[in-house]
C-alpha cells in the first residue's frame, strides 16, 4: 500500500515532469523580417505556415497562440528561398534568429534577407506560328507586353501571359492552342532571354450539341438560351456564357456546359449540355422571435415552369407583430424583350401595425427588371394601391369627421437601381451594395398625394486581419410633396430601432406633434459603422457606432442635429443568419439609457 509521502512524491516528479515539457513549447511573439526590400513584410508572411499574432488576435488575450514549430519553420524558410527565386532573385540568403524567453515561453524571429541581384529580362522574342490566322492573333499581344526587357523576371508574370494567350486564341476557334516558353539564363550577367513558341493546334468549330439530365424542362427552350450555333467557330467563352444563362432561369440545381475536345471529328467539337432540374413545387417556412418583430413566421411557395418555359408563381406570406398580415404573390415572365428583362407582375395586400398608424395596402404593381451583369440590375416599376388608414396622432372626433379622406388611392412610376459586389449572402466579408430609388406618386387613377420620394444606401465591407471585418453603411432620403400639400404619414420617414439607431427604440427617431407622438419626417440621414471580430467557434462580436436624424421638412438635413449612439453586441452563428443581441446606448444625452435587442441577421 502506497503511503502518503508516495503519493505525494510522484505528484511531484509527474508535475515537474510537465513543466519540463511545457519550456519546450514556446508562442510566437513577433516575426521580423530584415533586409526585404523588394517584397513586402505581409507578401513574405503571407507564404509561411509560421505566424505571429496580428493585432487584432492580440485583443483576443483567451484565444491560443501560434505555437513554435521548428520543422514547420525550416519548410517555410524553403518556401521563402522558392519564391524569392520565383520572382527573378536567383541565390538569395535567408538567415535567421530564434530569441527565446525562456520564463515567458515566448518567441521573438528575426529573419535577415540577402536578396541579391535580380535576374532581369534582356530580350522577348516570339516564333511566329506557320498557321496565318494563329500568327495575325498574335499580333495583338506582340505590341502590349506585359513583360518587357529591363524588367525584373517574374515567373507568375510570364505564366499569366501564356494563359491569357492561351485562353485568347480558345476563344477565337483554337481550343488546343499551347504557348510555350525557352528560357536562356545568364548567371553571370543576372540576365534571361524569353523566347516564346505558339503551337496553336487545329482550328475547330461548334459541333452538335446534346443535351442530357432528369429534366422536364423542354429540349426546345434550352436550345434557345445556346449563345453560339453548330458550325460556328469554337468559343470557350460562349460555352460559359451558356451555361451562366441557363442556369440564371432558377430552373436547375446545377447546369454543365462542355466541350468533348477528344471526340473533334472534321474539325467540330461536340458540345455536351447536362441539368439537373429544380422540384416543380418547392415550400420554404421560417419561424422566429425578435425583440421588435416579437413571434414572426414566414411561408414561400413557388411554382416553375407555371405556364411552361421558365416562368415562376410565387406566393409569399409573413407575419410579425408590426406586419400582422402580409400576402403577396409574383407572377415572373423572363426575358419579356431579352435575355435579361424580365416582367414581374405583383398583387398584394399587407397591414402594418405602427404606434402612429394602421395601414392596410391593397395594391399591385407592374415593374420591368433588367439585369445588367451578375451583380447589377435596375427595375422600372407602376404600382396603384388603395390604402385604409388609421391615423392615431389625430383626436377620435376629427378621425370620424374625415374617415372618407383616410381610404385613399395612390397611383406612381418608381425608377430604381442596385449593385450588390459582396463575397457572400448572409454575411458579408467584403464588397459593396448599393441601393437607390426614386419615386413619383400621383398619376391618376384619383390620386389624392402628389409628391417625390427618393432614397439611397450605400453599404462597405472591408476586410481586416484574421477574420475581422469593418462594416459602414449611410443611407438618405426626401419626401417633397407639390405645392402646399403634405405627404402621406405611412410614407415618411422613421429611425430607430434593432436595424437602425439601435440607442433608440423603433421608430422613436422623428418629428412629433403637440402631443408628442412621432409623425415622420420628409428628410432622413442614418450612418452606421460597426465592427466585426471573431470570439471563439460559433461566437462573434461587435462594436458600433451610428448618428443619424429624421427632419420634417425635404432637404433639411442638419449635421448639427445628428443623434449618435454607441453600442456592443453578440453574434451566435446559425445555418439561417447570426442570431443577434445588441445594446446600445444614446451618447450626447442627460443620462445613459441602454437598449436591448434580440434579433436575427446582421443590421446591414
Amino acid at each position: 500500500m502506497l503511503k502518503p509521502i508516495h503519493i505525494l512524491f510522484s505528484i511531484f516528479i509527474l508535475c515537474s515532469a510537465l513543466s519540463g515539457r511545457g519550456q519546450d513549447t514556446y508562442t510566437i511573439k513577433d516575426i521580423e523580417f530584415l533586409g526585404n526590400e523588394t517584397l513586402t513584410e505581409q507578401t513574405l508572411q503571407e507564404q509561411m505556415n509560421t505566424s505571429s499574432p496580428t493585432f487584432f488576435e492580440k485583443l483576443t488575450f483567451w484565444k491560443e497562440k501560434p505555437e513554435f514549430s521548428q520543422i514547420m519553420f525550416e519548410n517555410d524558410m524553403e518556401r521563402l528561398h522558392r519564391y524569392y527565386q520565383r520572382h527573378g532573385f536567383l541565390n538569395p540568403r535567408l538567415n535567421y534568429n530564434l530569441d527565446r524567453n525562456e520564463q515567458k515561453n515566448k518567441m521573438e524571429i528575426k529573419i535577415d534577407i540577402d536578396e541579391g541581384t535580380p535576374v532581369t529580362i534582356r530580350s522577348v522574342q516570339f516564333k511566329k506560328p506557320a498557321d496565318s490566322t494563329a500568327a495575325s492573333l498574335m499580333e495583338n499581344f506582340t505590341g502590349n507586353l506585359p513583360i518587357k526587357p529591363g524588367q525584373r523576371f517574374v515567373d507568375r508574370e510570364v505564366m499569366n501571359f501564356e494563359r491569357e494567350v492561351e485562353n485568347y486564341l480558345s476563344d477565337q476557334g483554337y481550343p488546343f492552342a499551347e504557348m510555350k516558353r525557352h528560357l536562356n539564363v545568364l548567371p553571370d550577367e543576372k540576365q534571361v532571354d524569353v523566347a516564346f513558341e505558339l503551337e496553336p493546334g487545329l482550328p475547330a468549330n461548334f459541333g452538335e450539341v446534346n443535351i442530357s439530365g432528369d429534366s422536364l424542362v423542354s429540349e426546345s427552350f434550352i436550345r434557345e438560351k445556346l449563345t453560339f450555333s453548330p458550325g460556328e467557330k469554337y468559343s470557350a467563352n460562349k460555352l460559359d456564357s451558356t451555361q451562366t444563362k441557363l442556369f440564371s432561369t432558377d430552373l436547375f440545381r446545377y447546369v454543365v456546359v462542355r466541350g468533348q475536345k477528344d471526340s473533334i471529328r472534321n474539325g467540330r467539337i461536340p458540345i455536351r449540355i447536362e441539368v439537373s432540374e429544380l422540384p416543380t413545387w418547392s415550400l420554404e417556412t421560417g419561424a422566429g422571435y425578435g425583440s421588435e418583430d416579437r413571434f414572426r413566421a414566414s411561408v414561400n411557395l413557388t411554382k416553375l415552369r407555371f405556364l411552361g418555359g421558365a416562368r415562376r408563381l410565387i406566393f409569399e406570406g409573413k407575419h410579425s407583430y408590426f406586419l400582422p398580415i402580409s400576402v403577396e404573390a409574383k407572377f415572373i415572365q423572363p426575358g419579356m424583350l431579352g435575355d435579361r428583362l424580365d416582367l414581374v407582375v405583383n398583387p398584394f395586400f399587407i397591414r402594418e401595425n405602427e404606434e402612429s398608424y394602421t395601414v392596410d395596402r391593397l395594391g399591385g404593381g407592374l415593374t420591368l427588371q433588367q439585369d445588367f451583369s451578375e451583380s447589377t440590375s435596375g427595375y422600372l416599376m407602376y404600382s396603384l394601391e388603395r390604402d385604409f388608414l388609421q391615423d392615431l396622432t389625430i383626436t377620435e372626433f376629427l378621425a370620424r369627421e374625415e374617415q372618407g379622406d383616410l381610404i385613399r388611392n395612390k397611383s406612381g412610376v418608381t425608377v430604381g437601381f442596385s449593385t450588390n459586389t459582396t463575397d457572400k449572402l448572409i454575411a458579408p466579408t467584403s464588397g459593396s451594395k448599393f441601393n437607390g430609388h426614386f419615386t413619383y406618386m400621383g398619376l391618376g387613377f384619383q390620386s389624392i398625394f402628389h409628391y417625390y420620394k427618393s432614397e439611397i444606401s450605400l453599404v462597405r465591407y472591408l476586410p481586416l486581419d484574421d477574420d475581422w471585418t469593418a462594416a459602414g453603411r449611410i443611407r438618405a432620403g426626401f419626401i417633397k410633396p407639390r405645392g402646399n400639400e403634405a405627404s402621406p404619414i405611412e410614407d415618411r420617414f422613421l429611425l430607430g430601432g434593432a436595424s437602425s439607431l439601435r440607442g433608440w427604440g423603433r421608430h422613436q427617431i422623428s418629428p412629433v406633434n403637440e402631443e408628442g407622438q412621432a409623425i415622420g419626417g420628409n428628410s432622413m440621414l442614418e450612418t452606421n459603422l460597426e465592427l466585426r471580430f471573431p470570439i471563439y467557434d460559433i461566437f462573434s462580436g461587435v462594436t458600433f457606432f451610428e448618428a443619424g436624424n429624421v427632419w420634417r421638412n425635404a432637404f433639411t438635413w442638419s449635421i448639427a442635429d445628428l443623434k449618435y449612439d454607441v453600442g456592443a453586441g453578440l453574434r451566435v452563428r446559425t445555418p439561417v443568419g447570426p442570431v443577434r443581441l445588441d445594446i446600445a446606448t444614446p451618447l450626447f444625452e442627460k443620462k445613459m439609457r441602454p437598449m436591448f435587442f434580440i434579433s436575427i441577421g446582421h443590421a446591414f
